[in-house]
């Protein structure tokens, strides 16, 4: 028995270390094959990669290919398949109970939002894999979802809150050497730009210190990572040595990084002409690469609205067709109905007229007979022995034919009966076969009724989530004796692009509203992204321009289907009883003036304010932003275009004048009543047009 478990122990490991060879070996692979374009190749390693990886009981390299695999597909332009690989990832790891495959999923589809542009989402899935980390994982190194965070804080040139993160990193159990230089190189390229809050020499200093901190780590292993030459790039330029620079400049292998980076190289020399002239280099290879796109997804857009509505015209054809000949079945079914009545009327008639024809060949054969008879009692009376003979052969014969005739009748009536006995099995497998054709349409009708009725539910639901990110609800409204705000928001559509938001934050109301160019779900999914950056900045306390500001250079510079939106920011500061505002080519609201009583008309003006472009035209612009003092008791009426360009059934808009005045006919009575009495207002002019436009509305008071 000892041998025989010695044995078996003895198996087992050698079958453990021929698993684990065969991970090495495709492990090393794998990452041979990363950097190349083979995606099927990649994948079919992968896979190989994860069954081995599984067999020998290696679940981190059996999530980390599985992640790969996710990455790879984001990088070679497949995000959406990215993101798939990535959802199944977290799904199976759930399933099966691996705290360490959740957090590598997260990690992965934090990453992939980040590509597709959805920042603020990035971040929060980041934070996610973080916290699930620290809370399940307590061993384990958080460092590459902080150092993720660092990078796009830096990006977005928050450049504290990236050191913060490039700190947190580096405290890290178990940080490996690449992740510690990926920090450090980090916050060289943060200290290179400069901190507002320490002068420039105390910037140096610090520089060099993490610099030289950096160097160490390079050289200890063993080779740099992919910020090298660009922090070798500042370090020249931080000591004077442009020249240098420039050299390091050119070796980048981004043509747009080289023209940046000389830019401002030839600005720091005092070179403006060159610098500006790299500078219209930039901007015109920027533009050409971003027309290109605009025009790629232009036609990639036209073509799927054009094959979607063809799709449609041929399915409502389809339908339609299928209904007509649903008709001409249940006619033909009834004319053969009609028809098989017809003949079993026709043929319970010829019997009729069978019987008849018998009835009265026997009667004319019992006349003959008679009259046979009489003439034989005539004869018998002359001859009486010969007419007795001669009777009784007359009887015979006569009975022989009536006999022969029944027979006949008889033969005669089974034949026609035969015949249409044989007529009616015809007629019948007829009507089973037309049966069998309306119940194939009927269900096609049905399947085609269902996937319409799916088609609503799913619009319905998409309306349902997109107002629920909106306050629709009076309870959702703030109950403050010295807040009334009330909001409405009524989309032309099942979904649409207008947008309120509000919420408040200590002594401040943070609130807006705006409208997305275009109609339908893509104006739907730019509002919601829309309403969740404003929240994400806002929250953080900073003015109106500055939020108008990051919203435009977070959807601006990955935009690529060119929407646009119309916003009005504003906080209210109950403590300075002032309103700070941003208005981004929206509509100017109605501000009233502050009533001496309950019975004072109200006193409306449309608000005068700086021009500032809608948010997602182009990155890069600065916003303007204005405040007005003693903003309390005094109420404010924002709107969007839905309600001054609504239409009648003559095309007629409603117009600024007319809102101004029906807001002037009365007393301001509440945020509520005002909105109700402008929308009853708007629905009677428009009377029984169709809604043109998303109609939304937001009122507030302070006091």
């Amino acid at each position: 028995m000892v041998l025989m478990v010695l044995s078996g122990l003895v198996l087992t490991a050698r079958a453990q270390t021929t698993a684990g060879d065969e991970v090495k070996r495709l492990q090393a692979r794998m990452y041979k094959l990363y950097a190349g374009h083979d995606y099927d190749l990649f994948m079919s390693v992968t896979d190989s990669l994860k069954e081995a990886a599984e067999k020998a009981g290696d679940e981190r390299v059996y999530y980390r290919a599985w992640a790969n695999q996710a990455l790879f597909s984001s990088n070679r332009s497949r995000r959406n398949r990215g993101m798939q690989i990535a959802k199944a990832m977290q799904e199976h790891a759930s399933a099966h109970n691996s705290k360490w495959g959740v957090y590598t999923g997260t990690h992965v589809s934090a990453h992939i939002y980040r590509e597709m542009g959805s920042t603020d989402i990035a971040r929060r899935e980041f934070q996610k894999a973080i916290d699930y980390a620290h809370e399940y994982l307590p061993g384990e190194s958080a460092a590459s979802s902080l150092l993720e965070l660092a990078k796009m804080e830096m990006v977005d040139h928050h450049k504290l809150r990236s050191l913060e993160y490039c700190e947190l990193a580096m405290k890290e159990p178990g940080l490996n050497p690449l992740h510690r230089l990926n920090a450090l190189s980090i916050k060289c390229l943060v200290l290179a730009r400069g901190l507002s809050h320490r002068t420039e020499e105390e910037t140096k200093t610090e520089f060099y210190k993490v610099y030289q901190e950096r160097e160490k780590v390079r050289q200890a292993y063993g080779r740099d990572d992919i910020y090298g030459r660009r922090i070798e790039m500042w370090r020249h330029i931080l000591d004077g040595d442009y020249d240098a620079a420039l050299e390091e400049v050119r070796q980048f292998e981004s043509e747009m990084g080289q023209l940046e980076f000389q830019r401002i190289i030839y600005y720091m020399k005092g070179d403006y002409r060159n610098a500006y002239s790299l500078l219209w280099k930039y901007e015109r290879m920027f533009d050409s690469i971003q027309a290109g796109r605009n025009a790629h997804l232009l036609a990639e857009m036209s073509s799927a609205m054009d094959v979607s509505r063809l799709e449609n015209e041929q399915k409502a054809l389809k339908l339609r067709n299928q209904s007509l000949r649903l008709e001409n079945m249940a006619s033909e079914l009834e004319q053969q109905r009609l028809r098989g009545e017809a003949l079993d009327l026709s043929l319970k008639n010829k019997e009729v007229e069978l019987q008849n024809a018998s009835v009265k060949q026997q009667n004319d054969s019992l006349e003959k007979y008679n009259k046979d008879l009489q003439i034989s009692e005539y004869e018998s009376k002359m001859a009486a022995h010969e007419s007795a003979e001669q009777t009784r052969r007359v009887f015979l014969t006569m009975a022989a034919i009536l006999v022969a005739l029944v027979f006949a009748a008889l033969a005669f009536t089974l034949w026609r009966r035969a015949r249409h006995a044989r007529q009616l099995e015809q007629i019948n497998s007829q009507l089973s076969e037309a049966n069998s054709s309306l119940k194939t349409a009927y269900d096609q009708l049905e399947e085609t009724t269902a996937a319409k009725e799916r088609i609503e539910s799913e619009l319905r639901i998409a309306r349902d989530i997109q107002m629920g990110m909106v306050p629709g609800t009076f309870p959702a409204f703030p109950q403050r004796p010295d807040i009334d705000i009330y909001g409405l928001l009524e989309s032309a559509k099942e979904v649409g692009g207008d947008l309120y938001d509000f919420f408040l934050q200590g002594d401040k109301l943070y609130f807006c509203i705006g409208d997305v160019s275009g109609k339908g779900i893509p104006a739907s999914l730019f509002m919601s992204v829309i309403v969740n950056m404003f929240r994400m900045v806002a929250k953080e306390g900073f003015p109106p321009e500055y939020i108008a500001t990051r919203l435009n250079d977070a959807v601006a510079e990955n935009n690529e289907n060119g929407l646009f939106c119309t916003m009005f920011i504003g906080e209210i500061d109950f403590t300075a009883k002032r309103l700070l505002y941003c208005n981004a080519g929206h509509n100017p609201p109605l501000l009233l003036a502050r009533q001496l009583n309950d019975h004072s008309p109200a006193q409306a003006q449309f608000m005068r304010m700086q021009k500032n472009a809608p948010i997602g035209f182009w990155p890069g612009l600065e916003y303007v932003g204005e405040s007005l003092d003693d903003i309390l008791g005094r109420p404010l009426f924002l709107y969007t275009d839905g309600l001054t360009e609504a239409e009648d059934k003559v095309l007629d808009q409603y117009g600024e004048e007319r809102l101004l005045t029906l807001i002037n006919e009365k007393p301001f009575d509440g945020a509520r009543s005002t909105i109700e009495r402008v929308r009853s207002s708007v629905k009677h002019f428009v009377g029984d047009a169709p809604q043109s436009d998303d109609l939304t509305m937001l009122c507030i008071k302070c006091s």
